[in-house]
């Protein structure tokens, strides 16, 4: 499709707002198929997310316009993706699904991203991926605190059968001066 240049000035400005406003992974896809792509998209679709092909020089200006600067100058060259992360949560679940696919898909080339407006590495992506998502470690937390607790009241119950064992009935407090009047 032939962009004139309103037209690419235009969509630089659109994907500009779009990077300030969401986090965005970058990744060369040269080599894949159009259905191998279609099925990255409906993945990353779960997830709120976009993938979208894009043209280096529109990329480049958005960047410039979104007042991001890459640590990568390779991002905008060949053929680039844009992942455009409709939930700020879900970064690790995008990191994830990106990361997997380009396992199976070697051609799928993670080239960098930013998230909160600083510029993570492929290797950082990766890290990301192995995190889990907030959803999995709210879940866990909640696994633990609920193990933590009934441990405590396990030991306050085998405390309480063994001072009943002991001595009865657990002693009763001492009386106070006001009680015994």
């Amino acid at each position: 499709m032939k962009y004139s240049k309103n037209d690419k000035v235009e969509a630089a400005k659109k994907l500009g707002a779009d990077f300030k406003a969401s986090d965005v992974f970058f990744a060369a896809f040269q080599g894949l198929k159009f259905e191998n792509l279609n099925v990255l998209r409906d993945k990353l679709r779960a997830s709120k997310s976009t993938f979208t092909v894009t043209r280096n020089t529109i990329i480049s200006h958005a960047l410039e316009s979104a007042s991001l600067k890459p640590a990568d100058a390779s991002v905008a060259k060949g053929p680039t993706a844009v992942v455009t992360l409709g939930d700020h949560e879900e970064v690790t679940r995008v990191a994830k699904e990106l990361m997997l696919f380009a396992k199976e898909n070697p051609a799928l080339k993670v080239k960098g991203g930013f998230y909160e407006k600083n510029w993570l590495t492929p290797a950082d992506i990766e890290k990301l991926s192995k995190i889990g998502s907030k959803a999995e470690l709210l879940t866990q937390l909640a696994g633990t605190l609920y193990s933590s607790i009934a441990q405590i009241r396990w030991v306050l119950d085998s405390l309480k059968e063994q001072k009943e064992k002991d001595g009865g009935a657990p002693a009763a407090a001492p009386e106070t001066p006001a009680q015994s009047a």
